[in-house]
């Protein structure tokens, strides 16, 4: 996934943080009413969750991209419309559908858990899979139980050095600590002339 943010890997917590306020536990009712509560509402009113449908696209019109970067934004949808070409813990089902099928059926139950949405490093157990559990707590701080959605994610890799750049850094003389010291002591032997 760090392959298709590039530079703008930078944002990922942000956007996470982004849908986990919005799918995460609500703050009570009236000025405080949000959250899992308030998607259970939406779900009811307009259908946005549905099977068939992409997750990227629901992503989209939650406006859970991001504001700040349209860069940013459009990769992050890119990755996300790119779960769908990943396996999940569910056997015979894609990374898309899995979040499709358990949003649908979380938002629909008559007491919808909060969402937490996060990321495991594809070479960890968990592999390049997406994973989705239940958990008593979704943050350790937190004593309320979530369902977490972790979707795999490799660190983009540094640019490898091309070309003559790479040959001359290693033709390049290094300075040695004995090179240096050699500098300052010969400037130090220097005579000064003495006043009379």
């Amino acid at each position: 996934m760090g392959r298709i943010m590039k530079e703008d890997d930078i944002f990922i917590s942000s956007l996470f943080d982004l849908m986990n306020l919005r799918f995460g536990p609500s703050q009570g009712s009236d000025e405080a009413y949000g959250g899992i509560d308030e998607m259970a509402e939406l779900q009811k009113e307009f259908r946005i969750f549905q099977r068939g449908r992409s997750f990227r696209d629901c992503v989209a019109v939650l406006n859970l991209g991001g504001f700040w970067n349209a860069r940013a934004r459009n990769r992050w949808l890119a990755l996300i419309k790119d779960l769908a070409t990943y396996p999940s813990d569910e056997p015979g089902v894609n990374g898309n559908d899995r979040i499709m099928n358990m949003m649908i059926e979380n938002l629909e139950s008559g007491r919808p858990l909060p969402v937490l949405f996060q990321a495991h490093h594809s070479e960890s157990e968990e592999g390049r899979r997406v994973v989705v559990k239940t958990s008593p707590a979704g943050l350790f701080y937190m004593t309320q139980p979530y369902i977490i959605v972790s979707i795999p994610m490799l660190p983009r890799t540094a640019p490898r050095a091309t070309g003559r750049a790479a040959t001359a850094a290693r033709k390049a003389p290094t300075k040695t600590a004995k090179s240096a010291s050699t500098k300052s002591a010969s400037k130090s032997a220097r005579k000064t002339p003495r006043r009379r």
